[in-house]
């Protein structure tokens, strides 16, 4: 809990009030302060402020921007879930491409008008998005990453119409579809790994699909 002075008497700051952020792209890996212990986020922002009065006299942001890098990265990792995977045997592609069923998939939170939009928060769920999806039927609200890229060219993540013109120059046989979509940010994966990755592996299975592209953000 941090303090301010306020006509001549200390209020108490609540550490979730002082690392209240936007939930916007370059906030994104700030946001995982809120898992920190009170005693590091003091730290943080006792380094941030030290470095950001000595840019502000230099004009050099350059140490600012490299600390905010590295405690985002640092914070990132500490808070995450580890990640355990058993061995899973290696299956050559034997098929050609032209004779392939192929799926293309991403983790960039691309969802369909109408369907329930992902929860920025976590979300190890999925959506099923048809390839004859209109553009401007097509949604994304990911503030963990910066979506303007995706807005401007879907396939940049979800790369459905370049798998449509792969199909249609016979560059592969079949595109799936409808394919799926998911959230990419999953602090904890477990639900991912135990539910949802399962189940979707299963139906691209009984859809008889050879090969899966997954574009990640």
């Amino acid at each position: 809990m941090a303090f301010i002075l306020k006509l001549g008497e200390f209020m108490a700051i609540e550490k979730l009030d002082l690392i209240k952020n936007p939930e916007t792209a370059p906030f994104s890996k700030l946001q995982y302060l809120k898992w920190t212990p009170e005693d590091e986020v003091t730290e943080f922002f006792n380094r941030l402020f030290h470095l950001n009065v000595a840019a502000r006299e230099t004009g050099d942001w350059s140490d600012v921007d490299r600390f905010l890098e590295e405690q985002g990265d640092s914070i990132a990792a500490k808070v995450a879930a580890p990640m355990a995977f058993d061995d899973t045997p290696r299956s050559p592609f034997k098929k050609r491409l032209s004779e392939s069923k192929v799926a293309v998939m991403a983790t960039g939170d691309v969802y369909v008008e109408g369907q329930t939009p992902f929860d920025t928060d976590g979300d190890w769920s999925y959506r099923e998005i048809p390839l004859d999806t209109p553009l401007d039927q097509l949604r994304v609200a990911h503030t963990h990453y910066d979506t303007n890229g995706v807005a401007e060219d879907v396939d940049s993540v979800l790369a459905m119409h370049r798998l449509l013109d792969m199909e249609a120059e016979g560059m592969v046989g079949e595109a799936l579809t409808p394919t799926y979509s998911f959230m990419g940010y999953i602090p904890d994966p477990s639900g991912l790994m135990e539910v949802t990755g399962p189940e979707v592996a299963g139906r691209l299975t009984e859809d008889g699909v050879d090969g899966a592209v997954i574009g990640t953000t």
